[in-house]
């Protein structure tokens, strides 16, 4: 086992509190869209998985660039308090800006899915009037070589 230094574990510690405030914020996006996307039991305890997966992922990762995988109890404090920190303060701003922006975008999203609709089905109607007329063209060229091919 190496020794870390007091300057180390500080910088480590502080690295740590930012990954808490890291965390937090990517809860708060997976907040914002279940406030705006309303999703099943199963969807929410999928995504609630894969939170943690996530966390744990990136702090084992963190840990083995910060204290050489060794397991340090002030990693742990550090992204608590960042994370803590980060909910108490600007999370609650943070939440508000992306659950309005995300609100804002699934407006527009369902105004352009509306506009775009009615487009591809008024040029699906003029494709279909245009095959119609290329299909009686079709069966009035099929009829006149037949009687031609007929009479020879």
């Amino acid at each position: 086992m190496w020794e870390i230094d007091n300057l180390s574990q500080l910088l480590g510690f502080l690295y740590s509190v930012v990954l808490g405030i890291i965390f937090c914020l990517v809860y708060d996006v997976l907040r914002a869209f279940r406030a705006e996307i309303k999703f099943g039991t199963a969807a929410v305890f999928a995504a609630d998985i894969l939170y943690s997966v996530f966390c744990a992922v990136t702090c084992f990762c963190f840990m083995l660039s910060v204290t050489g995988g060794e397991i340090r109890a002030f990693v742990f404090a550090g992204a608590a308090v960042g994370f803590a920190a980060s909910r108490l303060t600007f999370s609650r701003v943070f939440f508000f800006v992306l659950k309005r922006t995300l609100r804002a975008a699934l407006f527009l999203y369902d105004r352009i899915s509306l506009v775009s609709g009615k487009l591809f089905t008024l040029i699906a109607a003029k494709f279909e009037f245009l095959l119609k007329k290329a299909e009686k063209i079709c069966d009035f060229s099929k009829n006149t070589l037949k009687k031609h091919l007929k009479k020879k």
